[in-house]
């Protein structure tokens, strides 16, 4: 017989995650800094939201009226609570079904992340067909993928684990229990030295995956349908949706220098064809996953619009000064941020307010910062999300955020899942801790001080039989507990709050 899920695990909720690739406005950015002219938005969709927050937080924070489905009940359940709040329209249709709806606006965004490689050749088929005649000329989409050939050494043991939760497991096993027990086979036949297992490197992988979140690991491994592709060969497959490649959908891949040794990019420089660049780099990177914007009708900008338009852009920092780190953490290993380059422009957003891209250039450049490496400061920064990329305008007059908030800041009393709140300033989600949604929440209620918030979040945890871990160690006493909540609190309102209110999260004051 067959069920609604179609291979597809669904008895496990996915995630609750957030993914910026899916922000209209961070978008535009990553497609303004690659040379792209874009017409204006109204419209979006996303394909497969899972638990609904990035199609929630676009649509409360952003201008865009968002459409959205996914077919699992349990996912569309809770998506559709918070779309009371966002204005979000959700369905938990099939793609079959969903892709078929006459009564859908044509798109000028459409976004799917994280199903691509999970579901059956009919449905990718339906999609491209949906992309094709829904996504407006001059529209974009964003797809992410598992890529070979960084995926083909562990095609064989993903395969492995699937078929061992398949045949194996007791039946009404949780999904859980299946994949601690195919985790387990798998470490077993490992120590037995096959052949076909020999790459050293898997058993480095699978020590990684054992630690992961088994809900993460139901839906990335043990799907029936699970296929890694090539990007020529998604290439190929979006084809007949007259879509052409623009480019990775961060400002990092804009900058060489991070990713490549001079060889390598000296070779990557001696080819002409861009789809054929693409498949080489991901050999050069090993590449297993891929996030890419695809425009319908791609327009490249005069470099003197292009540059017109970064000046416009506005941006401020996403953390506090003193938590920006000067290292980055690449494939390619740990790379240090010059000093000189980069001091000169956090300084000036230490503020926590926004500033143009302009206003900054005409600040600091000089004889110390030309405006190549001020750009390729912006990208790194960007792309290492220690900015935020905001809109011209406000994105939204901040109702619909406050009502999303609410839920989120609510749900925040009882669970550290949620680590998402909109910010109407940068139609987008923000990463906002548990702890300092917990004291946002004291906040609104009046506690403006220290120790008023400390006490009351402390107060909360007893009620809710909690205790506070503080690098790995749960603090027994409540004093201890109470004295690092009030460390918190204090960060909180000397640095979290000034950037919540530039933000728009909060109200200023």
């Amino acid at each position: 017989v067959m069920s609604w899920n179609a291979g597809y695990v669904t008895d496990v909720d996915y995630t609750y995650g957030y993914y910026n690739e899916l922000n209209p406005y961070y978008a535009r950015f990553v497609l303004l800094d690659a040379g792209y002219a874009l017409p204006p938005w109204h419209t979006a969709c996303e394909l497969g939201f899972g638990q609904g927050m990035s199609v929630n937080l676009h649509a409360a924070s952003g201008s865009l009226q968002w459409w959205g489905n996914d077919f699992n009940p349990q996912h569309a359940a809770f998506a559709q609570q918070l779309a009371s709040a966002s204005g979000a329209t959700l369905s938990d249709e099939s793609f079959a079904e969903f892709c078929t709806r006459d009564d859908l606006p044509q798109f000028d965004f459409i976004g799917l992340h994280g199903i691509w490689s999970w579901i059956s050749g009919d449905n990718r088929a339906l999609i491209v067909d949906f992309v094709r005649r829904k996504l407006r000329v001059g529209g974009v989409l964003y797809i992410s993928y598992n890529t070979l050939p960084g995926w083909a050494a562990f095609a064989p043991l993903r395969k492995l684990l699937a078929s061992h939760a398949e045949r194996m497991s007791a039946p009404g096993a949780g999904v859980e229990a299946q994949v601690k027990a195919a985790l387990d086979f798998s470490q077993q036949l490992l120590a037995a030295e096959p052949r076909a297992l020999a790459d050293s490197r898997l058993k480095d992988r699978l020590g990684t995956i054992a630690r992961q979140d088994p809900h993460y690991l139901a839906h990335e491994y043990f799907n029936r349908d699970w296929e890694p592709m090539y990007f020529a060969d998604m290439a190929a497959a979006l084809a007949p949706a007259k879509l052409a490649y623009a480019c990775q959908a961060s400002t990092l891949d804009q900058v060489p220098a991070l990713h490549f040794t001079p060889a390598q990019q000296a070779l990557l420089d001696g080819i002409s064809d861009p789809l054929f660049r693409e498949t080489v780099r991901d050999y050069i990177q090993n590449q297993q996953f891929r996030r890419d914007y695809w425009i319908k009708g791609a327009r490249k900008l005069p470099e003197t619009e292009q540059q017109a338009g970064w000046a416009c852009q506005r941006v401020m920092l996403a953390l506090p000064r003193d938590q920006v780190k000067m290292t980055l953490v690449l494939p390619r290993g740990t790379i240090t941020l010059t000093p000189a380059l980069y001091e000169p422009v956090l300084d000036a957003l230490a503020d926590g307010q926004p500033h143009t891209l302009g206003e900054l250039a005409r600040q600091l450049l000089g004889p110390g910062l030309q405006r190549s490496q001020l750009v390729e400061v912006i990208r790194v920064l960007a792309g290492a999300r220690m900015l935020k990329l905001l809109p011209e305008q406000p994105a939204a007059n901040g109702e619909a955020a406050a009502r999303i908030n609410q839920c989120l800041l609510q749900q925040a009393r009882y669970s550290g899942l949620l680590t998402m709140l909109a910010s109407p300033h940068s139609g987008g989600g923000v990463t906002v801790s548990r702890f300092s949604q917990l004291f946002m929440l004291r906040y609104l209620a009046g506690d403006r001080t220290v120790d008023a918030m400390a006490q009351q979040v402390h107060s909360l945890l007893q009620q809710n039989r909690e205790r506070v871990v503080h690098e790995g160690k749960m603090l027994e006493s409540d004093a201890a507990q109470l004295a690092h909540l009030q460390g918190l609190a204090q960060r909180f309102l000397a640095d979290e709050l000034p950037l919540l209110g530039g933000m728009g999260i909060l109200p200023p004051g």
